[in-house]
């Protein structure tokens, strides 16, 4: 009797210290992060702000993959450009088109060269105020469209910031 306590004793503490493990090594496997900052003031007196976001797309870099990018933005404000570091580098500014009408706009990842080996990347998109909005905070957000393996995982974060910041 006392050796089947024993054992399933063993066992249990067997599982537990194998989800520890899996649990530790699999932290911060897939994951984005968006932040804002204020870069000051283009030639047309309008605000700009740099939209930075870093991703991780942990094992899923072994796999054949396509990622679709994605930010959308408060009203009165407009991207401009967007530029993601490839080799570990960044190269140059992509323009991204929106109309007045749109809030979001989407653009294409070169998964070749814009991701590491440990399946990481970091990237930004600018934004400039055309109209400024009488609210209090305006925000931004960024969607990742991971495919792989004919599976879509999805990745979204945003941030938000004071308009007192970039208006005076």
């Amino acid at each position: 009797m006392a050796f089947i306590i024993c054992g399933i004793v063993l066992f249990i503490c067997v599982i537990t210290v194998a989800l520890v493990f899996m649990k530790k090594f699999s932290k911060n496997d897939i994951m984005l992060d968006v932040t804002a900052t204020c870069e000051g003031r283009n030639e047309d007196n309008q605000a700009i702000m740099k939209i930075y976001f870093a991703y991780s797309i942990g094992r899923l870099v072994t796999r054949k993959r396509d990622i679709i990018g994605s930010i959308e933005w408060s009203e009165g404000w407009m991207p401009v450009s967007y530029n993601l570091k490839e080799h570990g580098v960044y190269r140059e500014e992509k323009l991204l088109y929106a109309t007045n009408e749109q809030s979001y706009s989407t653009f294409e990842i070169n998964a070749m060269n814009a991701i590491d080996e440990q399946g990481r990347g970091e990237g930004y998109v600018v934004l400039v105020l055309e109209k400024p909005n009488p609210s209090h905070m305006s925000r931004a957000g960024v969607v990742l469209a991971v495919t792989a393996n004919m599976v879509t995982y999805q990745l979204a974060d945003s941030t938000s910031w004071h308009n007192d910041v970039v208006v005076h």
